[in-house]
């Protein structure tokens, strides 16, 4: 099952009636979170941008239109992607909660294992950092290439897909958190289905950046996640 439909079917999904009280925590959360963002950003934006721009040697005066593109979109990715975590990190006990509520739906009968309330928060926060352990290595190796010249031209196709799989990547993983199936057993089996992986992430990345939609995203996100999850990687 291709990455958007899986995010068309997380969409009705949050809208039963048995789902859509799960969804107003994540919610109230993401929009509160967003709503820092956006503050910060509004100040900071232009003169991080201005600051990659600056970089460049004199002699490479003539890319400084390239530059900047490529500055504009580390910067505007980076702050997405940051708000994503801090949503996530914040939202992951609920988030779980939400995607085992969906997976139920989609799949009657199937039961998850029993952990306590106290368990499951400390292992959904051990599971977010999990992951920005993941990323934060691979998101500093693109930030490298993005600043070499020449190279960087190749900078805003590679941020868009790594983009993307990150972002499958993240809401997948709830799916195979509830289902005790360890981070680097999702990455492989996530190999295996790479372009719609990245076809589920790219349109959320488009719509963090859309204002008002991003405000509803990360349950829709979740959801779609766990259709994914349920369609393509559960076996």
């Amino acid at each position: 099952m291709n990455g958007l439909a899986c995010l068309r079917e997380g969409f009705a999904l949050i809208r039963k009636p048995g789902i859509r009280r799960y969804v107003i925590i994540p919610t109230v959360i993401n929009i509160v979170v967003l709503a820092a963002f956006v503050a910060f950003s509004v100040k900071e934006f232009e003169r991080w941008v201005a600051s990659i721009t600056n970089m460049l040697p004199d002699w490479l005066s003539f890319l400084s239109w390239a530059v900047y593109l490529v500055g504009l979109i580390v910067v505007a990715f980076l702050l997405l992607y940051s708000f994503m975590i801090v949503a996530n990190l914040i939202a992951s006990p609920f988030n779980a909660v939400l995607s085992s509520r969906i997976e139920e739906t989609l799949t009657p009968g199937h039961v998850h294992p029993e952990s306590g309330l106290y368990s499951m928060i400390v292992g959904a926060v051990a599971r977010e950092i999990s992951k920005l352990l993941y990323v934060l290595p691979r998101l500093l190796l693109l930030m490298l290439l993005s600043i070499i010249p020449l190279l960087n031209t190749l900078a805003p196709l590679l941020w868009v897909l790594f983009g993307g799989w990150m972002v499958a990547i993240q809401y997948c993983d709830y799916g195979a958190d509830n289902n005790q199936v360890s981070f680097r057993v999702l990455r492989e089996r996530m190999a295996l289905h790479k372009l719609s992986a990245v076809s589920f992430g790219v349109p959320i990345n488009i719509m963090l950046a859309i204002p008002l939609v991003n405000l509803f995203l990360l349950p829709i996100a979740v959801a779609g996640g766990t259709v994914f999850w349920v369609r393509n990687l559960r076996g």
